[in-house]
């Protein structure tokens, strides 16, 4: 690809070198491979817009990993399990509809909001947030969130598994002192939702 180089004064053929760079991402410094276009001719690093939103998306990605922060195909996931909108969902959070727009296409949430939506993967969070929150929604909109809560509710009841991976989960219920059918029941929401 031909680019042009201010070095050399001139539209130059381009090749992409791979080199480590750190990045400070909200106070923390984090080490990523970058992918960067430089002259062939004279070596200067030249811009070069998709890879530099690459670059900063494997960042964000690393610092995501690092943090407990959920990935914009998490969050969109999540999202459309209840059949919301951006704008529905927005909504709900207290958020602007903008804001649930960038966080589904790379930008980065704060931890607090993505541990609250984190949370809702759970339908019975997602319940309690819609009876704190109800005035938000239309009608329609909260006609449809209570369909599809009731909807993973029924497909959470009539699941059928094997003997064998009941008996299993039973005994990993009991090594952490839990109620075996509540937590084969929180076993089977993480796996349905």
């Amino acid at each position: 690809m031909k680019k042009f180089c201010p070095v050399c004064g001139k539209e130059q053929e381009t090749k992409v070198i791979e080199k480590e760079e750190v990045s400070n991402v909200r106070g923390d410094e984090i080490k990523a491979l970058a992918r960067i276009r430089v002259c062939s001719v004279c070596g200067e690093e030249l811009f070069d817009e998709e890879l530099e939103e690459e670059n900063i998306q494997r960042v964000y990605d690393i610092y995501r990993k690092k943090h407990g922060i959920l990935s914009p195909e998490e969050i969109k996931r999540i999202r459309e399990s209840y059949g919301l909108s951006q704008r529905a969902f927005a909504k709900l959070l207290g958020i602007g509809e903008a804001s649930i727009a960038r966080y589904e296409t790379g930008a980065l949430p704060e931890k607090s909001l993505s541990n609250m939506i984190m949370l809702l993967k759970d339908p019975k969070n997602m319940q309690k947030l819609l009876e704190k929150n109800e005035d938000v929604l239309s009608q329609r909109e909260k006609a449809r969130l209570l369909r599809r809560l009731e909807e993973m509710s029924e497909r959470i009841k009539t699941i059928m598994i094997p003997e064998e991976l009941y008996k299993l989960l039973e005994e990993r219920a009991k090594i952490e002192g839990k109620n075996a059918d509540k937590f084969v029941e929180d076993v089977l929401k993480r796996i349905v939702i």
